[in-house]
């Protein structure tokens, strides 16, 4: 009789604890990388030390760490399941934003990790049994006139309208923006030879505004650090000028916005720099 309620009694824990192990096995603590990132200049590929290191959890949208570049790295614990950005930032330098997503494995279970932005130099296994990734992000100095293109900002025929496809890609403008507190830009926007040139000239400036006052407005970016320039189809990058029979690819590549460095901010006065 005795044996019989013991038994019983042990069932009936069983049955109450199941869950509570279930609970405390989903609790567990997520296996973790350490992520060890160092800086290089891209041109010179000199290391860069004390160049300082963020880490933004892009899943929970938090600041979860920030390091400085000591003895070559600078060095975090990223949780497996969660997707960030690290940013490396250094005076006089563009700010460098690699994605370093540890949660690829929820779509692929054949990846256990993806990055892009960055090089990976070393995997491999502590004597602990934590799974160390080396990496490293390339920094490019600031220099005047260095310019880069806004891929797909499009526009409505004859309009100057931000769509919402084109809203996306500006705000990767806002985020170089905030990354980069420093640089002064200006927008410009060009068309292809179609159209007569004084139309293409004020089309242009009116899309290049657009574009500004989304900037400003969307990313409260200070006005004194973002102009408006419209070139119309001044600065053709191919033979597509008015009478050649081009294609429709060749023509697109002269509709682009480009972002171009005029200055760097110094306590908040506009500086003049080198254009190399």
């Amino acid at each position: 009789m005795k044996l019989t309620l013991f038994s019983a009694s042990l069932f009936v824990w069983m049955l109450v604890s199941a869950p509570l192990m279930a609970q405390l096995t989903l609790k567990e603590i997520p296996k973790e990388y350490t992520v060890r990132i160092r800086a290089y200049d891209k041109e010179s590929q000199e290391e860069l030390e004390g160049t300082y290191v963020r880490l933004v959890n892009l899943t929970t949208q938090t600041l979860t760490d920030s390091a400085v570049v000591t003895d070559g790295y600078a060095t975090f614990k990223l949780k497996k399941g969660f997707d960030y950005d690290i940013i490396g930032q250094r005076s006089h330098y563009m700010a460098r934003r690699a994605n370093f997503n540890a949660a690829c494995y929820l779509k692929d279970p054949k990846k256990v990790f993806c990055v892009t932005g960055m090089e990976i130099d070393n995997l491999y296994r502590d004597d602990k049994g934590n799974d160390v990734v080396d990496g490293a992000i390339g920094l490019k100095k600031i220099r005047k006139n260095d310019a880069f293109r806004i891929e797909n900002i499009r526009y409505d025929l004859n309009k100057y309208d931000i769509r919402v496809d084109a809203a996306k890609e500006l705000d990767k403008v806002i985020l170089i923006l905030k990354d980069n507190p420093t640089i002064v830009v200006e927008l410009g926007s060009h068309t292809d030879s179609r159209a007569s040139d004084d139309y293409n000239l004020t089309l242009s400036q009116k899309r290049a505004e657009a574009a500004v006052n989304y900037i400003v407005m969307k990313g409260k970016i200070n006005k004194k650090r973002i102009s408006a320039k419209g070139y119309g189809e001044t600065l053709l990058v191919n033979k597509c000028a008015n009478g050649v029979e081009c294609s429709e690819e060749e023509h697109a590549r002269n509709r682009r916005t480009e972002i171009k460095i005029m200055s760097y901010l110094i306590d908040g006065v506009p500086m003049q720099i080198k254009g190399e």
